[in-house]
């Protein structure tokens, strides 16, 4: 039974139902039943009413597992406890069998057998993957900064590249230099601070590295405020 398709989470998997439903009708697919689009149709409806329903369920547990705390720790200020709102729950659609998975599979691969069945229906339906062609030329790398223990420390998204090229710039008047090399999606900037008590501004690009040369687009530059310790 092919799933690999099928998202993972219950709120995915139910957002990939109702596009399903919301688009089965633009199509004449020769080996999809009526009745099979009708169980879809009534899964999607149903387990939006489950998770709906189960959210309400979550909120007001918490809401009231607070006023029963406050009710027994806290202090007495002279008024009454207010008590938590009990939500009204949507009217539940016709139930349906467990199985939705499968039910969803087996209509997805009669989709895909169907005649004229193409794969930009299947992505249009979101029971195809899409594929994305890596072009090395159209990369930019995505950088968090954050400090550890007062030194720059970086995390970048590698992906397919080898590393990245780190230029950097020390505020000295000498602009952005090569620096050093990535080939963790981590990094720690090791360079001696600035002497006790003084701050700089120590800014940093980042480019990927790919087969040994520097392609695509720089990151937006990365200011850290390093003070010495």
């Amino acid at each position: 039974m092919p799933t690999g398709f099928i998202k993972q989470s219950i709120e995915d998997f139910n957002a990939q139902q109702i596009n399903f439903c919301s688009k089965i009708g633009n199509y004449n697919l020769d080996k999809v039943a009526d009745e099979e689009i009708d169980d879809i149709i009534a899964d999607a409806k149903y387990l939006s009413w489950e998770i709906n329903t189960r959210k309400s369920y979550v909120i007001t547990a918490h809401s009231w597992t607070n006023y029963g705390n406050a009710l027994f720790f806290g202090a007495d200020d002279g008024l009454d406890a207010i008590q938590p709102t009990t939500p009204i729950f949507e009217v539940a659609p016709p139930p349906v069998h467990p199985g939705m998975r499968t039910r969803f599979s087996n209509i997805a691969a009669n989709c895909k057998s169907s005649t004229g069945f193409t794969k930009n229906i299947g992505i249009d339906l979101g029971i195809s993957a899409t594929v994305t062609v890596f072009v090395p030329a159209n990369g930019k790398p995505m950088v968090t900064s954050s400090l550890h223990v007062g030194h720059p420390f970086f995390r970048y998204v590698k992906g397919e590249y080898e590393g990245v090229q780190i230029y950097k710039d020390r505020g000295d008047g000498k602009g952005f230099l090569k620096f050093d090399k990535a080939i963790n999606p981590t990094y720690l900037d090791n360079t001696p601070l600035p002497t006790v008590g003084v701050a700089e501004v120590w800014k940093y690009k980042f480019v990927f590295l790919y087969k040994y040369e520097e392609v695509g687009t720089a990151s937006a530059a990365e200011e850290i405020l390093v003070t010495g310790m």
